[in-house]
């Protein structure tokens, strides 16, 4: 019996393979349009009947309202684009003028900004398909942009596709991708870091040495940049989900290199800083650092 994911990639094939057909703009045009628009008209005259039926299916099928989206659908549609980008029917930039129309098709607030809306399933899909966009073209600088403006989205669930299309952008090319994330941190808002953060905090990912030690990295920098931040501005919404982030992912990398990781809980402990502390402790309530008895102590002893 075949899975949803599978179900999903025999639904969305054809319609993804005649959308990219149907692009009515030239390849060259694709990469000059803006990321983001709020224009109906330009959406209107961008859209063919080939692109809507592939929105329809996307909003048809998320599973919204409701606790939990349709990953499946999001999983299925970044495949089945892998696929297309390949040479399945795709052809020059179209993959990304279609992408580019996804993630702008339903702007939040033509929605009310409705956490719960089936129209922001597009958006989600296409955040989830460009880390397969970016791989397939070796356009790592360009993805990593993308999904970095998609990172600022008021939408918790467009947040989190940008944690997936980052880790699908991690497991094709590690280096090349924290790299370019790493170029990108010094000016990187609260909401960008969540998404550094969120993609670097995968299980599957950090399987290697050198990489959990780069997950390290990434979360020293994202504390110190919590830590330069004055109480006012730490009371802001976007300071307050990178902050709710690290409450859980500093206990991901540190699982996957334990050594390294205890001495920067430690290090980290010493910064005498009430919010890096709460973290901290957060962390230290994760089943997955249970293996760690003694060091958790220690680290809790710091903490008191």
């Amino acid at each position: 019996m075949a899975s949803k994911r599978d179900a999903h990639r025999q639904d969305v094939r054809p319609l993804l393979l005649a959308a990219l057909v149907s692009a009515p703009l030239a390849a060259l045009d694709a990469a000059a349009l803006p990321p983001r628009h709020d224009d109906p008209d330009l959406r209107a005259r961008l859209m063919s009947p080939e692109s809507s039926a592939l929105v329809d299916y996307l909003i048809e099928h998320s599973a919204l309202p409701g606790p939990r989206g349709n990953l499946e659908l999001a999983a299925a549609f970044a495949d089945e684009m892998r696929d297309a980008c390949a040479g399945t029917g795709a052809r020059g930039d179209v993959p990304a003028w279609l992408l580019w129309l996804l993630a702008n098709h339903h702007p939040p607030e033509s929605f009310g900004f409705d956490p719960a809306s089936p129209q922001q399933m597009p958006q989600f899909c296409a955040a989830v398909a460009a880390g397969e966009w970016a791989l397939a073209g070796g356009q790592i600088d360009a993805g990593v942009s993308v999904l970095l403006d998609l990172a600022n989205s008021p939408l918790w669930r467009i947040r989190e596709a940008v944690a997936m299309g980052l880790q699908r952008m991690l497991a094709g090319a590690w280096g090349a991708t924290l790299a370019c994330l790493e170029q990108r941190a010094p000016d990187a808002t609260p909401y960008q870091w969540r998404a550094l953060v969120a993609g670097v905090a995968e299980p599957a990912l950090l399987t290697e040495a050198e990489r959990a030690a780069g997950a390290l990295d990434v979360h020293e920098r994202a504390l110190a940049f919590f830590r330069r931040a004055s109480p006012d501005v730490r009371r802001a919404e976007d300071m307050r989900t990178l902050r709710q982030a690290l409450g859980y992912s500093i206990s991901v990398v540190v699982a996957a290199a334990p050594d390294p990781g205890f001495e920067r809980m430690v290090a980290w402990a010493g910064w005498r800083d009430a919010d890096v502390a709460w973290m901290l402790r957060e962390n230290l309530k994760k089943k997955r650092l249970s293996l760690w008895a003694d060091r958790c102590e220690q680290v809790r002893g710091m903490l008191s």
